[in-house]
């Protein structure tokens, strides 16, 4: 009788703690999405200017969320749609100052700087949810900035002018992480959505309005089966499905490890290019990679560790 009641009392235990990997699974997965969407991205931006690329794509998930999901919001309650207008500026600023800085520095340091976002994460957790993060978390995080430094090549001594843009474009992709892990646990899932496809919508247009037309004046697109095809497969997998399922699931993990998880994509648009592009791998990125994820182990099964030995399932 007592050993099923110690039984009884582990699996309540170990009940929260496989929740948060089922979450944590689930945003892996939306990580090769994006993973998948580099390749496609890669090849579309010769058939199209970038933030017209981008303000198309934004257009459609947000056309998309709307049919859905509209009759959800009551678009009169300004008060409980607007953190998700906050967490769409941050995000589509990210975006935005991501694909400037793409045009001053190369893909590699761009893949790098942006993964620097885990480097803002425990300071901007810190000053806005007043929570320190664990030291595994941190040590796995190292981990996965070491191993992307390797995998993305992004061998450099100076900073040019995209690397500072694309630096901004980290710091608001840390923000918003921060920012939607305290915003999804007092705000309904559907008000967070809409704000976030409302700013992401309105503001890629003001922006490929600002950069395609009158800044750069490269405004052009050819319609056709590839960029029709990366428009479905970005829209609906990369920005509609993937935000919906960060928003929902994001709030049962922590900022820093959901950064750390967020990083993966860059593994998974290496194997992407791969297949797809066929591009080579050489041994520096197969190193890089199996260190990435090494950090991510580390970060996520020192729980389930410390259980077994502790009985402690604290995240």
């Amino acid at each position: 009788m007592d050993f099923k009641l110690i039984l009884k009392g582990s699996n309540s235990q170990l009940k929260p703690l496989f929740s948060q990997y089922k979450a944590e699974l689930i945003l892996l997965s939306v990580t090769i999405i994006w993973g998948g969407s580099f390749p496609l991205i890669k090849i579309t931006l010769n058939e199209s200017s970038p933030f017209f690329f981008n303000s198309v794509r934004f257009a459609l998930a947000f056309l998309l969320f709307c049919l859905i999901y509209f009759r959800k919001i009551d678009l009169l309650n300004f008060k409980k749609w607007k953190p998700g207008l906050i967490l769409g500026i941050f995000m589509s600023t990210g975006f935005a100052f991501q694909t400037l800085g793409m045009k001053y520095t190369s893909a590699s340091k761009s893949a790098f700087i942006t993964g620097t976002s885990l480097v803002f994460i425990p300071f901007i957790q810190y000053l806005i949810l007043g929570k320190k993060p664990r030291a595994e978390n941190i040590a796995g995080a190292l981990l996965v900035m070491i191993g992307l430094y390797i995998l993305s090549e992004a061998y450099f001594i100076s900073l040019n002018p995209g690397d500072l843009l694309t630096l901004i474009c980290a710091l608001c992709f840390a923000v918003h992480i921060v920012l939607l892990d305290k915003y999804s646990r007092d705000f309904g899932l559907y008000y967070l959505l809409f704000g976030q496809y409302l700013a992401g919508f309105v503001l890629s247009i003001l922006f490929m309005l600002m950069f395609d037309i009158f800044i750069f004046k490269d405004f052009f697109f050819n319609l056709n089966a590839v960029f029709i095809s990366s428009i479905l497969y970005t829209s609906i997998l990369s920005i509609l499905l993937s935000i919906i399922l960060m928003t929902k699931y994001q709030k049962q993990t922590t900022p820093l490890r959901a950064g750390i998880i967020y990083n993966m994509e860059s593994i998974f648009a290496v194997f992407f290019s791969y297949i797809i592009l066929k591009e080579v791998l050489n041994l520096s990125q197969v190193t890089g990679a199996l260190i990435m994820a090494a950090g991510l182990l580390v970060s996520e099964f020192y729980g389930l560790i410390k259980f077994k030995i502790t009985g402690e399932s604290k995240i």
